[in-house]
């Protein structure tokens, strides 16, 4: 997604510094409904930037889960857009849908996620995303389902 928006960034005098851990583990995604969210906040981060700025995308690891921030130098959200920045319909752009937000937030949801945003004006927006690592069975357990099939004649 990022090699995606680069050049759409580079345009708008974006800059994407990206701390993306390679020791995370896996988590089960729909990559392309989860890079429909994404670019929605990348692209939420672009408008915020309309002189350029920076952005930044960062991934760690959390608890029983894997965490993704992005945080913009853009001009931040008082305190009642933040609270209404997932509302469906809720937009301060002109010409906005306020679908947005909505649809990301959904999106992220149906993938055992959650997604909170931070923002102060003249401060920027954080948005983190965490997403659960799927339950492994135990060994013994997978080496038994493999061991026995399920059908016996």
């Amino acid at each position: 997604m990022l090699d995606f928006f680069r050049p759409k960034a580079r345009a708008s005098n974006i800059e994407v510094a990206d701390y993306l851990a390679a020791d995370l583990p896996l988590v089960l995604l729909d990559r392309e409904n989860f890079h429909g969210a994404l670019l929605n906040l990348v692209l939420n981060a672009q408008q915020a930037m309309p002189g350029g700025g920076q952005l930044l995308v960062r991934t760690f690891g959390a608890g029983q889960g894997v965490g993704l921030e992005l945080i913009d130098t853009g001009g931040g959200m008082d305190e009642e857009t933040r609270a209404h920045a997932f509302d469906a319909f809720f937009s301060t752009k002109q010409g906005g849908s306020g679908l947005g937000l909505p649809t990301a937030r959904k999106i992220i949801e149906a993938h055992g996620g959650s997604v909170r945003v931070q923002s102060e004006p003249g401060r920027g927006t954080q948005f983190t995303i965490l997403l659960p690592v799927p339950e492994r069975l135990p060994a013994a357990t997978a080496a038994a389902a493999i061991a026995s099939p399920t059908d016996k004649k």
